[in-house]
């Protein structure tokens, strides 16, 4: 949805939750609004998320709570690996999440790569706190391209791969960040070691998408562990997937995930730390089920998707 399609009753966001339902925010101000070439951008101040970031209709990111998103999508991962070196992004283009990889005193190279580039000089001229300094951080490489071709002419490159891609939708740009072929080429991007998250929609409204995520990603690496997070932003437990041939965040007590932040992070985190991470990965007993239960590995050509009703309640 765009914003031309307010609310005739005031100046409100609708957002789609599901086929279903949806929910309404009020808007203080529409800094940014353009359709570039791969999607509908939005920059705008919500009543009571701040400035934040919106795609094709979908919240991306707020001021008000977009460090749980990103320290719950970065520090797991990187924490298991130890120390990594090398850290690949796809996607993240307001530049949060190098920002939270860049925190690791072991990392010396941070490579972000973002199909959109409207999306990258948007986030960095109307949301600058999002990536802190990070575009400025002589370890930090932008790569304006496609992500899904980048991961697939490395070779036991990097240490970290984080994908930070928006919902796989039907027609969306990211839809074939989700499947088995694309989590292969993941798996042969990596160094020994090496560590993969990405996003997976949410546990409540999209729980079969995201089982079918972690349904996909199991058959191509030995330890997959699914976690979730709130973010008031979306409404809903945030759903995110590690995996890996070795690491295995669950099985660092919560004492020792505090040791290695204060040993290997700089500066202090707001949302993780080690009784937060037992909580993260602790998940109820219907979504361990649904994970359990899961039998569809998607593909390139049956990729998943997060159903949207197709036309907008105001008409």
């Amino acid at each position: 949805m765009s914003f031309s399609k307010m609310s005739k009753l005031g100046s409100y966001f609708i957002e789609f939750i599901s086929p279903t339902s949806w929910h309404v925010r009020g808007v203080r101000k529409i800094y940014y609004s353009e359709e570039s070439k791969y999607q509908r951008i939005d920059v705008v101040e919500f009543e009571d998320l701040g400035r934040g970031l919106v795609l094709d209709g979908k919240v991306q990111s707020a001021l008000y709570d977009e460090f749980i998103y990103h320290e719950s999508l970065v520090h797991p991962a990187l924490i298991a690996h130890g120390k990594p070196e090398r850290v690949l992004i796809i996607g993240g283009g307001e530049g949060a999440t190098a920002r939270e990889a860049l925190k690791h005193k072991s990392v010396r190279e941070v490579i972000m790569v973002d199909l959109d580039e409207a999306v990258v000089n948007a986030s960095k001229k109307y949301l600058p706190e999002m990536g802190a300094d990070a575009f400025s951080d002589p370890r930090f490489k932008l790569v304006v391209g496609d992500g899904r071709k980048y991961v697939e002419a490395a070779w036991g490159e990097f240490d970290a791969i984080i994908i930070d891609a928006t919902d796989p939708m039907e027609g969306g740009p990211a839809s074939l960040l989700y499947t088995v072929e694309f989590y292969r080429a993941v798996k042969n991007a990596m160094r020994p070691g090496g560590v993969m998250v990405t996003q997976a929609a949410n546990t409540s409204d999209a729980l079969d998408v995201m089982a079918s995520i972690h349904k996909t990603i199991s058959t191509v690496f030995k330890v997959t562990r699914p976690y979730s997070a709130y973010v008031t932003s979306y409404d809903a437990p945030w759903g995110f997937i590690f995996a890996s041939d070795s690491a295995d965040p669950k099985a660092i007590p919560p004492s020792d995930v505090d040791s290695k932040i204060a040993a290997n992070v700089k500066g202090s985190l707001k949302y993780y730390d080690g009784e937060t991470h037992v909580h993260m990965f602790s998940l109820p007993k219907n979504v361990r089920e649904a994970f359990a239960s899961a039998k569809r590995i998607a593909t390139d050509r049956e990729p998943p998707s997060v159903r949207l009703p197709s036309e907008h309640p105001l008409g």
